[in-house]
Formats: structure tokens, sequence, C-alpha cells
């Protein structure tokens, strides 16, 4: 790849990268895998001694679940035979002798007793089978324990952010961090002008940042909280009868039912995840433009052309009717009809840079990425805000990229293996396809940043994304405000911070609802000429909040070293570490009271290092 620019993104992902990350991430893993020292040989037999005992126990399992059915018939049986029997035994001597019954009575009682040894017999293969079925589960579970003890190594030195390894191996022009660092955001904010989110009803749940030729990005996922009304439904059916008259005088009735219907309205929360990439490029300053999906990928390609037809005209219009509105914002339309209806950009307020970006291979590169298939197509919201770009894609807001290493352990180093690789694979795959918008534009990855200062004026050590994603990720049971439903999202914000040491005292606010079913009764005409009282259940919802403080600190170590020192961290904080979460070299904690300079410094000390890297 010359100059290490990804000229044509789309198409060298399908030809090489796709296979390099692949690889890299097998490499990856390989490498894990022997400095953990694990014997994949004596791991391969242990898994198979393992999947023999473990079938053991599903054939005891279901022979045991055979004999308890037959037990329990034996039983049921048993009861009906004696109580019909003696029923019949009884009826046979009343109104006179009868042997019919007196007969099928005594049969039924001797049934009842040979059912008794059935059941005898079975209850006791019962035991005999449970006994046995304890005794290959304890086998199954030492023999995985054994494979467990074969991957122990390596399930512990699985670690935060191996995806992003991955793919840095494989493509250096993609520059990831291990976290979001104070200078990338005051990088973002001071020269690109993002603003960082402030709005108490969004928390961040996860963060990705990095570069691209010294041009920052980062992927956001968040919850949004909205409080709105909401709409409830109730229901009663009420009967009635009227009466007519038939040709022969005589009175009919007629019966009648009817389902009356009422809505309210009262405001609830709704909550909405949304994840998206927002990058900073000073390649076409003034530019603003918002393009939206336009479906190109479902079409085969004469659909397209006859799509494209179709909406030639428009464009021209569209051209026709800016020019008259005289606000220095005239369209011209690119003389790509195919690239000015699928890229859908027709908003764009600055024709000169939007051709700037736009050349011909960046509208080829577009055209293929929005017209091909494999692997999104068409599913992404792209907008440009002068120095700011974001994508919004579908396949992003379902993925989950947190790569927590959790994921990866695993007592079978072959399934391990599998697992971590198609996790990279599809973390990369979707990584690649948000930032892919982005790389399909040449410009943007030729004009490389001027060097930027950092002058540390940021408010505290750790962003405060960061902090909001520790603290979702931290035991959500000390946020918790009183009285709230324990069944809604908490929305935890980071309020206020105060530099401790090297890392913060962070302030989390954290709000919920109380509830309470309530209900409705609505007026409604029904079909008997009356007003009935329709009942409608709703729920009201009381805000409940709480401030809790935290820590968050660096913590410049692995998740093996972390797990190596849990001990001497809750010693250090006087056995109050009641909630603690590391994770990419990030630690937040719960005190049960401020996080103070010297409990930094202690911290510090036991992680080895006076500063963060």
């Amino acid at each position: 790849m010359a100059d290490d620019i990804l000229y044509k993104p789309k198409d060298l992902f399908d030809t090489r990268l796709q296979k390099q990350y692949h690889d890299a991430a097998i490499e990856i893993f390989d490498q894990y895998a022997d400095q953990a020292h694990v014997d994949v040989g004596a791991n391969k037999i242990h898994v198979k001694q393992y999947n023999e005992a473990e079938e053991r126990v599903k054939q005891f399992a279901k022979k045991a679940s055979s004999s308890r059915g037959k037990k329990i018939a034996a039983l049921i049986f048993m009861i009906l035979c004696f109580v019909v029997g003696i029923i019949l035994f009884i009826a046979s001597f009343m109104n006179g002798f009868n042997w019919i019954p007196l007969v099928i009575g005594i049969v039924l009682i001797l049934g009842g007793v040979g059912l008794i040894f059935a059941f005898i017999s079975a209850r006791k293969k019962l035991k005999e089978l449970e006994k046995e079925l304890e005794k290959y589960r304890a086998e199954a579970a030492r023999k995985l324990q054994i494979c467990y003890d074969d991957m122990a190594g390596l399930n512990a030195s699985f670690d935060w952010n191996m995806p992003l390894v991955v793919m840095e191996k494989a493509t250096p022009i993609i520059d990831l961090d291990p976290f979001f660092k104070p200078e990338k955001l005051a990088y973002l904010m001071d020269k690109f002008g993002f603003p960082e989110e402030t709005d108490p009803n969004i928390s961040t749940l996860g963060v990705i940042s990095g570069q691209i030729q010294g041009n920052p990005f980062i992927l956001e996922r968040v919850i949004n909280h909205d409080f709105r009304p909401k709409r409830y439904e109730g229901t009663l059916t009420i009967s009635w009868t009227t009466y007519t008259t038939d040709s022969k005088g005589n009175r009919v009735s007629h019966h009648h039912t009817q389902t009356l219907r009422a809505e309210v309205y009262h405001d609830a929360p709704f909550y909405t995840y949304d994840t998206r990439l927002i990058y900073g490029n000073e390649a076409a300053p003034h530019l603003h433009f918002t393009r939206t999906p336009t479906g190109a990928h479902k079409m085969d390609e004469k659909k397209r052309d006859k799509y494209v037809r179709s909406k030639a005209k428009d464009l021209q219009k569209l051209a026709e009717k800016s020019l008259t509105k005289g606000n220095g914002h005239a369209f011209t339309p690119m003389g790509n009809d195919a690239f000015d209806v699928f890229f859908n950009a027709l908003d764009r307020d600055n024709e000169v840079e939007f051709r700037m970006l736009f050349t011909p291979l960046a509208q080829a590169n577009m055209l293929e990425l929005l017209s091909e298939p494999y692997p999104f197509g068409d599913d992404f919201v792209m907008v440009k805000d002068e120095k700011l770009t974001s994508v919004a894609s579908e396949h992003s807001q379902t993925f989950d990229y947190s790569a927590n290493p959790i994921a990866f352990s695993n007592y079978d180093y072959e399934a391990s293996k599998a697992n971590f690789v198609a996790y990279c694979d599809r973390f990369i795959t979707n990584l690649f396809f948000d930032l892919a918008p982005i790389l399909s534009i040449p410009l943007y990855q030729m004009h490389k940043s001027n060097e930027f200062i950092y002058e540390e004026t940021y408010k505290a050590n750790v962003t405060s994304y960061e902090q909001e994603v520790l603290a979702n990720s931290m035991e959500q049971e000390i946020f918790y405000p009183k009285d709230c439903d324990r069944s809604l999202p908490l929305l935890l914000k980071a309020t206020r911070s105060k530099k401790a040491g090297q890392g913060d005292c962070v302030l989390i606010h954290s709000m919920s609802y109380k509830t309470t079913p309530r209900v409705d009764y609505v007026s409604v005409m029904g079909g008997d000429g009356r007003m009935h009282q329709v009942p409608v259940h709703w729920i009201q919802y009381d805000e409940v909040s709480t401030v809790v403080p935290i820590g968050v600190t660096y913590a410049p170590t692995t998740r093996m070293g972390y797990n190596s020192i849990k001990q001497q961290l809750a010693s250090a904080c006087k056995g109050q570490i009641s909630a603690a979460h590391f994770e990419r070299g990030l630690l937040g904690l719960y005190l049960g009271r401020d996080y103070l300079d010297s409990d930094d410094q202690e911290i510090a000390s036991i992680f080895g290092a006076k500063k963060a890297s």
C-alpha cells in the first residue's frame, strides 16, 4: 500500500485486508498461547475425556428421567386402581348383590397391589441411577476442571482491547488508543470543534478512540433518555339484551357483547442506544451535508440504473430551484447522477469543498461501498459539519464493541481460538465499515493534521467519557437511588470531577424512577346507550436520584496483573472497596466516600508506577 493510504478501502478489504486481519488474529492468539505455555495436545485429550464423561452424564440423566417417569406413573395408576377398585367393591353390595363390579373391583385392587411392587422397584432403580448420575457428574466436573487448568494461564492472559491490537497490526494507518485520553479529547474540542457531551440525559457506555494520519476519531456508544407521553390502552367488555317480536308475535331476546376501548397518555421514560463514529479533519472546513441510506445494495444493476434515470430529472429541478433562491448555496449536480442519487447529500452548502472531497476516485469508492451488499451495503447516515464528520451505521447499533476478555475464556483450546478469531473478525469488520465512508475519501487520508500542543487544560485526569464507561461497568448496586425500579436502566452521568493525584474523584449522578401502578377510568358510550367507566392501567414514574462519589485512576497493568493485586488493593482501601472495575489500563472504584490524593498515591504504589504512561 503506497504511502500507507487505503485508496480503495472496500476493494482492499475484500482482496487483502480481511484475510490479513484474520491471520493476524490467529497469530496473536498463538502468541498468547505460547506465552501461557498451553499444552495443546494434552488439552485436546482432556477435552475429549470431558466430552465423553459429559455424554455419559446425559445418558444417565435420560435414564433417570425415564425411571422417574415410570415411578410417577406407577404411583398414579396404583392410587387410581385402589380408589376405583374399592368404590366398585363397595358398590357391588349396594342395592342388591352384583358380581360384575365385585370382580372388576377385586381385579383393580390386586392390580394396585402389583403396582406397589412396581413403584418400589422403580423407586429403587431411580435411587441407583441417581447415585450413578451423581458419580458421573462429579467425574465430568473433575475432568472439566482439568481442562480449565490446562487453559488457566491463557484465560488469565486475555485482555481488553485485543481486537484493536489485531487491527493495528494489519493496518498501521489506523492507529488505535488503549483508552480515550484527555489529550485526544482536547485535540478534538480545540482544533475540530467537537462538543463534549454534557447532556444529563446521555451516558457513555463505551468508547474507542484513535487516529488516521494524525486525524482523530472516536466511536462512542451511549444510552439516551427521554421523558415523554406514553399511550396506555384499557378495555371493558359489556353485555346487554334487546327484545324484538317475530312474525308470529312472539317476544325474541337478543344477547349482545361489546368490548369498549379507551386510551390515556401519561409521561414515561424511554431509552435508546446509539453508536456513532466522529472523525476530525481540517479538509473542507466550511462544508455541511447530511446523507441518509437509499438502499442501493438492495437493487441489482438493472434496477439501480432505472432508479437513477427516474431521479435524474429531480436533480436537475433541484439545481434550477436552488439558483432562484440566491442564498449562495446553489446545488450543482456532480455530473455523476448515480453518485448524487445514491450518496444523497443533496443539502450540501459548499459545492467547491464538496468536489474537493468527492473526486472521481472518492465517488467510485463510495458507490462501491453503497451498492455491494457484503458485508453491510448502504446502512449508514453520514453528516459533515465543518471539521467534523460523523457516521452512524445500522450494523454498529447491535454490535458489542466492549471486547470483554471473559468472552474468550474457555476450557477447550480449539473452541477458545475459534471464538477469539471469530470475534476479532466481527469486531474489525464492523469498525472498518464504520471507518470505510471516511477512508473512501482519499483527501481525508492525505490531509495530515498539523501538530497540536496539548496544554493540560482539561479539568480532569481522565475524560468524562471514560469516567462514565467505568461507572456503567461497575457493580450497579452502588448507584441505585432509594425506591427506584430496578427493572429500569440507570442513567449515570459524571457531573463533577476533582483531580486526586493522577486520578479523579468523580461525582456520578444516578437517575432512575420510582414506579407506582395507577388506574384511570374513562367514560365511553356503549352500544347499550349507556356510559361505562373503562379502566386504563398505567404506571406513574417519579424521578429518583442520588449522587455517588467514585475514584477513577490509571492502572498501568494488564488484566492478569490486576487480578494478582486485588487483595492488596482492598487492603490499601482499608477494606472499604466494595466495588471496583478494571479495564484497558483504567480503574474505577467505590470507597463509600470521596476519592483522595492519598488514596491515589497508595494505589499508584501498588501498581508500581507514579505516573500513567
